[in-house]
């Protein structure tokens, strides 16, 4: 029974949310609140019913399911913003027709309108800023005017007990709301701070780490190697005669030749090996458990993979070579600055041997 329940649970929260769907979380916050919408009311028209036996405003609360269960709809057929639109817009609507004619102000129940201020930023796009004014206005509106108009008749006469009750179901549903608000602005929070890790760390044209990421987790590998007392390799290898591809064939066949090496290192290396870009044409790679003769092999496996493949765009593809500069870690006292120096050392004794292969310190 507890299983079905979360198989139901999920499926309704997850409806029409794909897993690459930049507003999913939106998506999750606007089928929560339909479900939660949908439970308070359900237990406000069973105390109409049984206690009022006031079936006209039972089917009033109903008329709110309904319109959860079309927001659903819409939801499953990807119509977010209009699913968000109507959700929300049924909401108020039943509150005011609650604290206005059916049950009356008495109640409190208009101060769900202050809770619900916030709610359009949560259920609609980023895109729709003058729409998500508008109905934070209007719902601050239907707050001022139950507050300060006097309300008709009420067609239902609260007991005490039964106005203590209602009161808790919208002090619930405003205080789901409140959580609802404080979830999506962590889980916010968490996505805006891992983009600007990611983007502090990575290469924006290739994709790989950068330089400063580079550093960051070679000298972590560096110190567990040592720890580990096994070998350690760092390369450095730099596309030849790379100014000329800009210079004839136009930045863009460069920026497309840097992406296609990037890709082809990161296939060719292991998971444990460490790939980023050192600056401008030059790449780097750190071999941890590689000793200085497997190296050079892995190093030549990925000149030639380099030197046969072609770089095309803008319908003209041309070939490139690379040169290597590799070095091994020799004494526990060297950093991986000196094993750079090193690697750069050796990358210009291949260029002096006429590029297009790999040189050891």
């Amino acid at each position: 029974m507890i299983e079905r329940f979360n198989l139901f649970f999920n499926n309704v929260i997850n409806t029409g949310c794909d897993k690459d769907d930049v507003y999913a979380h939106k998506i999750r916050v606007c089928n929560i609140f339909a479900l939660l919408s949908c439970t308070i009311v359900v237990l406000d028209a069973c105390l109409f019913v049984f206690f009022y036996t006031s079936i006209t405003a039972a089917l009033m609360n109903m008329l709110l399911v309904v319109a959860c269960c079309l927001a659903l709809t819409l939801q499953f057929y990807k119509h977010h913003y209009f699913a968000g639109l109507l959700l929300f817009l049924s909401v108020i609507s039943f509150i005011l027709i609650q604290a206005y004619w059916v049950i009356g102000n008495e109640v409190g129940i208009q101060n769900t309108f202050l809770t619900l201020l916030p709610m359009p930023w949560l259920l609609l796009e980023g895109s729709r800023r003058s729409t998500k004014i508008l109905l934070s206005v209007l719902c601050c509106s239907c707050y001022l005017f139950i507050e300060y108009h006097q309300p008709i008749e009420p067609i239902i006469t609260l007991q005490g007990t039964h106005k203590g009750v209602l009161q808790i179901l919208y002090e619930l549903l405003a205080m789901f709301v409140l959580i609802l608000i404080a979830v999506t602005f962590d889980n916010d929070r968490y996505k805006f701070e891992n983009k600007l890790k990611k983007m502090a760390m990575t290469d924006g044209l290739t994709g790989i780490a950068n330089r400063k990421k580079l550093f960051i987790e070679g000298a972590k590998a560096l110190c567990a190697v040592k720890r580990h007392k096994l070998p350690f390799c760092v390369a450095l290898m730099d596309i030849d005669h790379f100014k000329k591809v800009n210079d004839n064939y136009g930045h863009s066949h460069g920026d497309a030749a840097l992406k296609i090496v990037a890709k082809l290192l990161a296939e060719t290396t292991r998971e444990s090996d460490i790939i980023g870009r050192y600056g401008g044409e030059e790449f780097a790679i750190i071999l941890q458990g590689t000793d200085i003769a497997l190296a050079i092999d892995k190093l030549n496996l990925i000149r030639k993979k380099i030197e046969v493949e072609q770089i095309c765009y803008g319908g003209v593809c041309i070939n490139c070579t690379a040169s290597f500069g590799v070095t091994q870690l020799k004494s526990s006292g060297q950093d991986l600055t000196e094993l750079f120096d090193q690697a750069d050392a050796a990358l210009y004794d291949s260029k002096d041997k006429g590029r297009n292969c790999v040189s050891a310190y």
